[in-house]
C-alpha cells in the first residue's frame, strides 16, 4: 500500500479514467491469469500484433462481440451502496494496482485517495 493513500472505493479510477476499462494489460497480468485458469478475463482481451516481439494486449472487450466496454465490467456497486468494489482485487491488471502513482497523479486525475495533511487551526486564546 502506497503511504498516504486510502483508496475511498468510490470507483472514480474505474468509471472516469479511460485507461482503466479500455486500456492495455502486461504481458505479466495474462501470465499471472493463464496460471489461474481465469478465462473469464483472458476472454476480454484482445491482442494485437505489432511485429517481431511486440504485442498489445488491450482490455476490456465484450467477449461475444469484440466491441470495448463502457465501463469496467469487474467494477461491483457495494451491497449497502456506500461505493464501489473490484470483484477481481487480487488479480487485477498491474495498471490498475499502480493507480495512482502518487499524490499528485491522484490529483491530476480525480482521485481523493490522498488526504492532504490539514494545518491546526489556531486557538485563541478567550477573552
Amino acid at each position: 500500500m502506497r503511504r498516504g493513500f486510502n483508496c475511498r472505493c468510490c470507483g472514480h479510477c474505474c468509471l472516469q479514467l479511460i485507461d482503466a476499462y479500455n486500456g492495455c494489460v502486461s504481458d505479466a497480468d495474462l501470465h499471472r491469469w493463464q496460471l489461474l485458469g481465469r478465462t473469464d478475463l483472458l476472454a476480454r482481451i484482445r491482442t494485437l500484433d505489432l511485429g517481431p516481439g511486440n504485442q498489445l494486449h488491450t482490455a476490456w472487450h465484450e467477449p461475444e462481440t469484440g466491441e470495448d466496454v463502457e465501463r469496467c465490467p469487474w467494477l461491483l456497486e457495494r451491497i449497502d451502496r456506500r461505493g464501489c468494489l473490484c470483484a477481481i482485487e487480487e488479480i487485477k491488471p498491474d495498471h490498475c494496482r499502480a493507480y495512482p502513482e502518487y499524490p499528485e497523479h491522484a490529483a491530476a486525475t480525480g482521485c481523493r485517495g490522498y488526504v492532504v495533511a490539514r494545518e491546526k487551526p489556531e486557538i485563541l486564546p478567550p477573552r
